[in-house]
């Protein structure tokens, strides 16, 4: 009987990960890339003597890495965990020791400027982000295909 239990357990998850059904919302990821690349978002405004606008920045990051297009869901997720490490690495050091912290995450920045790279083509050109602007915005309204 135990041996039905566990091949059901593994079975199961197994047939839903093979369904080969998009499950998330590109319009929606869109709208959570375009509230945190904002000007205001806690991610470009967080200040380290404020403990609690760190955290929004983080809780910004999890949103956007929550559900993101399967093209660049493995981008995504790479791109948000080394931010998410570093501003926690940056907020539990003395603000004299953050130049040094950053030094210890090159490595890791170095690894991750494909990820970055495709996750900002994938904002200006889906998302209709403009980041070389002062402000981050959409320049027109996004453009997908809703119909597909």
């Amino acid at each position: 009987m135990f041996r039905y239990i566990c091949s059901i357990v593994v079975v199961f998850p197994l047939a839903f990960a093979c369904s080969g059904e998009e499950t998330s919302d590109p319009l929606s990821f869109c709208e959570d890339f375009i509230t945190v690349a904002a000007p205001d978002s806690p991610l470009n405004s967080f200040d380290f003597n404020n403990p609690e606008s760190v955290e929004k920045a983080i809780m910004d990051l999890k949103v956007l890495s929550t559900d993101p297009p399967e093209e660049i869901a493995q981008n995504t997720i790479q791109v948000v965990n080394l931010y998410k490490s570093i501003l926690e690495a940056l907020m539990a050091s003395a603000p004299d020791d953050r130049p040094m912290i950053l030094v210890e995450f090159q490595n890791e920045i170095n690894e991750s400027i494909a990820s970055i790279e495709i996750l900002e083509n994938y904002g200006e050109t889906v998302c209709g982000i403009d980041f070389d602007e002062e402000s981050p915005v959409p320049t027109a309204e996004i453009p997908l295909d809703l119909n597909n």
